[in-house]
């Protein structure tokens, strides 16, 4: 199913019924990253399932895609779907997505789950390495920049146990366009610091590290939930240590069964 936001015309796809749960997935995958982590959800859960802008079969519209446009392309999805308020979970892009939409529109929010997603923004030295990649796929196109993302956000246990899934992963990443992936560059070294941000959280939230993740590392998931439990609200903490940064897409049994009972605490 297809809805339009602004400029772009975005996918997304709908298993199960009940209470509403949005799952966002990180960059460069799509929908599909939580297809397998779905099924534990979907049987007591409506579980809305969109490609984000510039993923998988959701255009990028034109210029950077920001995290305040994820943010306005997540309220719109709501609306698109009839769900006043909903439950929340995303891994990478997808958690930062999340904080802004949190900035944006908090009544909408009846709980949230970061997996992988830190809060800080971009280092000086993350945003010149994205400047270089930038160079990069504009001179050359997205296959280096698909095998770098493959070789940093999978975790070396799950390229061991199961290294068939790679294929898979490159599959996902493969759909995004050199602009797509441009504009995902320049929107992510845009995107603000939400420490302060995670002070303001007042919902049940959930905050899920891995032990492999080079990108979100444990004490960056770790000081997240300290955080949100500095301001007196409660924040629920937990490390898979045998997985990288798609831990929810390396793991899915495992992080299905931990989002499924965090989401039934809920309600």
């Amino acid at each position: 199913m297809f809805y339009t936001s602004d400029d772009a015309k975005l996918f997304y796809t709908v298993e199960g019924n009940g209470p509403a749960l949005v799952l966002l997935h990180p960059m460069p995958a799509n929908h599909r990253f939580w297809l397998e982590t779905a099924a534990a959800l979907s049987q007591r859960y409506r579980v809305i399932l969109p490609d984000l802008r510039g993923h998988g079969q959701s255009e990028a519209g034109e210029g950077p895609i920001t995290m305040a446009r994820l943010g306005a392309d997540i309220e719109r999805l709501l609306d698109q779907v009839g769900v006043s308020k909903a439950m929340f979970a995303g891994c990478s892009i997808g958690g930062y997505a999340l904080y802004e939409f949190w900035r944006r529109a908090p009544a909408r929010v009846e709980a949230l789950a970061f997996c992988c997603s830190r809060p800080q923004a971009d280092s000086d030295i993350a945003r010149a390495k994205r400047e270089e990649w930038i160079a990069r796929i504009t001179d050359r196109g997205t296959g280096e920049w698909v095998e770098s993302m493959l070789e940093q956000l999978i975790g070396p246990t799950a390229r061991r146990r199961n290294p068939e899934k790679l294929g898979e992963a490159r599959e996902m990443m493969q759909m995004v366009t050199p602009g797509a992936a441009i504009a995902l560059q320049q929107g992510l070294a845009e995107r603000p610091d939400s420490t302060e941000t995670a002070k303001s959280m007042r919902v049940p939230t959930f905050v899920l590290a891995a032990g492999e993740d080079q990108s979100s590392t444990t004490a960056d998931m770790k000081l997240l939930a300290e955080l949100i439990r500095s301001s007196g609200f409660g924040a629920e903490f937990t490390e898979i240590k045998d997985a990288g940064h798609y831990a929810p897409w390396e793991q899915p049994q495992m992080v299905g069964r931990l989002l499924r009972r965090f989401f039934d605490s809920v309600l």
